[in-house]
């Protein structure tokens, strides 16, 4: 897998929801964030004006959110997230397979001698009905 290790700040300023993740099951637990996020934006009239991200803080817990117009979100969580070293990988297939790329990336961490320091981000690209053409970035926070 050919990851990068990037050292330019990137950062995410996220409105959404966090939750336990029981059982390991962060699709599902994501896709109800997701979903319950989405409700509120449409209900509170905010308008999205970035990409949906999921944020994985541990093995337990994640959030799920995406960046506002004017930086209000109302009743969500805001999470401003500032990675300054981590590793990157642009996945080019379906959401399916990013537990793959999760793996390939956390064998080629260990391969390097680097080590995760958190958190993970998934920044999705635009919606296609062609799941070989989603795109989504992965960034995991190193040392």
């Amino acid at each position: 897998m050919d990851i990068e290790v990037r050292e330019n700040v990137v950062e995410f300023d996220l409105y959404g929801l966090s939750g336990a993740v029981p059982n390991l099951d962060f699709a599902g637990t994501g896709r109800g964030l997701m979903d319950d996020m989405w409700d509120r934006i449409q209900t509170a009239g905010t308008k999205p004006s970035g990409p949906l991200c999921w944020v994985y803080d541990s093995f337990d817990r994640m959030f799920v959110g995406t960046e506002v117009e004017g930086g209000n979100g109302g009743d969500l969580e805001h999470k401003p997230v500032s990675l300054k070293r981590y590793a990157y990988y642009k996945h080019l297939g379906p959401y399916e397979k990013l537990g793959d790329v999760h793996r390939g990336m956390e064998a080629e961490l260990s391969a390097r001698g680097l080590r995760e320091i958190g958190p993970r981000v998934e920044k999705y690209g635009e919606w296609v009905e062609d799941s070989t053409k989603l795109v989504t970035e992965v960034y995991i926070a190193i040392e």
